[in-house]
């Protein structure tokens, strides 16, 4: 084996020189090819209109979703002013409760009034106090609930204690008023007590008269005996 072998020269820069070039790695390809595609004008332009197109979408929902949250803000507000309103009025009404059951106990002692009453002046200045009350719950927005015979029952108003056999009224509506009802806006103070009509079964209409027949078979007079003649001969 030659010196030359045993010992190699150093290699100094003009040996590099000097040596063949090395095959480029994929990273310089890849890097090569960016560089490339960056010096492209029209790629260029389609990557910025991509990025602008996302940035838009991204605008967009958000845009979308704010304007979502202040209409669900704006819906709480209403609906937290007009419980806030509900609330007073129906504070208000629970402190003029009392005074309902004064305006019932006038309707009751003027319906048992009896006639030879009715045309003192006392009895016109309990009548005025009663038309100052009602007007006093109408100053403060309460009214009387709707509740006429005839009229069709509404259990979300009205309260039935009893069914009353008539055909007068259609089966189901409104047959008697007992209690008023008082109502404040669209608050509920107190339900109406009402009896619901019903139609007449003919059985009951049947069996009603027969007891009257009975009743006035019974009730009438007995016939007088009639005196009988001895038989016999004559005197």
């Amino acid at each position: 084996m030659s010196d030359d072998q045993l010992n190699p020269e150093p290699e100094t820069p003009e040996t590099r020189a000097t040596a063949p070039d090395a095959a480029p790695t994929d990273s310089a390809a890849s890097a090569a090819k960016a560089t490339k595609a960056s010096d492209d004008p029209a790629a260029r332009i389609a990557e910025l209109e991509r990025l602008l197109a996302a940035e838009r979408e991204a605008a967009t929902d958000y845009m979308q979703r704010w304007q979502r949250a202040m209409a669900d803000f704006s819906n709480f507000k209403r609906r937290a002013g007009q419980e806030q309103e509900q609330r007073e009025q129906l504070l208000g009404a629970q402190a003029l409760m009392p005074v309902l059951h004064t305006l019932d106990s006038f309707e009751r002692a003027f319906a048992s009034l009896p006639e030879t009453l009715r045309g003192y002046s006392w009895i016109e200045g309990v009548a005025l106090v009663e038309a100052q009350l009602r007007r006093a719950l109408e100053m403060a927005g309460i009214t009387e609930t709707p509740a006429e015979p005839g009229q069709p029952f509404d259990p979300a108003r009205h309260q039935a204690i009893g069914e009353v056999a008539t055909d007068q009224y259609p089966a189901g509506s409104i047959a008697a008023l007992i209690q008023r009802g008082y109502q404040v806006a669209s608050l509920l103070m107190r339900p109406a007590l009402v009896q619901v009509a019903r139609a007449p079964e003919k059985q009951e209409t049947a069996a009603t008269q027969g007891a009257t027949k009975t009743a006035d078979a019974e009730g009438a007079a007995p016939e007088p005996p009639t005196e009988t003649q001895p038989s016999g001969p004559a005197p």
